[in-house]
């Protein structure tokens, strides 16, 4: 499977948008790409204490990526032709994803993901400015009338399986989406943790790894929640009115809380044994 990704440049930090412009965030995305290569730069949670255990808890999948499109991270509120941001001709991929990108760019999108044999588009919202309503149902139309699978996860780490074939595929071959947790569990304390799916900034993978030796009891939610905050997420803080006023970076917490809790309740009453947490399916499609 190969993987296109679209972002924004570096922003210079000392250049702020003009009057009528935008401006767009590369941070995100270089931190999804991070993970899918396997950096070891990108976790640094345990500090001193570091074990790299990124090493075998993560794929290193470089290879799948097809190519890294980036665009200007300031421009115009307005764009006169969207199309000359991009490449005439997309490298061939799978999956397209677009992370934080000018709106007008983002709907030439399926249309350039077509005409190279792509089959499905992938656009998270880490913060709710990312993608408009208006876009988002567009882009899911435009999509759908070209016979490409479109997904838009608010966050990225509610992805599911459901959206359609390629996209499952995605979410298994990449591990990443929606997480899912294995526990092992011996004299009531866990054993080993594994995010067989991570959230894809990562997040999981060092949840997993801090909870090792922690007891097997009702207040394991608040330390899946504490290792989480601090890896750290970087979702949105901001009120969004599609999830009913709550936040990105909260409903990013009860996933993973979920989650991990979930695959440790099979374990109540046992001594030694495993339990998994269930896939379930994105509600933001």
């Amino acid at each position: 499977m190969k993987l296109l990704v679209i972002c924004s440049e570096l922003r210079d930090p000392r250049r702020q948008p003009g009057l009528f412009e935008r401006g767009f965030d590369s941070s995100w995305a270089d931190r999804f790409l991070q993970h899918l290569r396997g950096e070891r730069e990108l976790c640094t949670g345990c500090g001193d204490r570091c074990v790299h255990c990124r090493d075998w808890r993560v794929p290193h999948l470089s290879e799948a990526i097809a190519g890294i499109i980036r665009v200007p991270s300031i421009l115009p509120e307005l764009l006169d032709d969207p199309s000359e941001y991009l490449p005439e001709t997309l490298p061939r991929h799978d999956v397209l994803i677009a992370i934080q990108i000018h709106e007008e760019i983002l709907l030439e999108l399926p249309t350039r993901c077509a005409e190279v044999g792509g089959k499905a588009l992938i656009a998270p919202v880490e913060s709710p400015e990312w993608v408009s309503r208006w876009a988002k149902n567009r882009l899911i139309k435009t999509a759908g009338d070209l016979g490409l699978e479109a997904a838009i996860p608010k966050p990225f780490c509610s992805l599911s399986p459901g959206s359609g074939a390629t996209i499952d595929a995605f979410i298994e071959y990449f591990r990443v989406g929606r997480p899912v947790v294995e526990i092992e569990i011996l004299d009531g304390r866990v054993a080993k943790a594994t995010a067989l799916i991570s959230a894809p900034c990562g997040n999981s993978h060092y949840v997993a790894h801090s909870l090792q030796g922690h007891a097997l009891n009702k207040d394991l939610r608040f330390e899946v929640s504490r290792y989480w905050h601090s890896f750290p997420c970087t979702a949105s803080m901001k009120s969004d009115s599609e999830l009913g006023g709550d936040t990105i970076l909260h409903l990013g917490g009860q996933i993973h809380m979920e989650s991990f809790c979930q695959a440790a309740e099979a374990h109540f009453g046992g001594k030694h044994s495993k339990g998994k947490s269930a896939k379930k399916r994105n509600p933001g499609g």
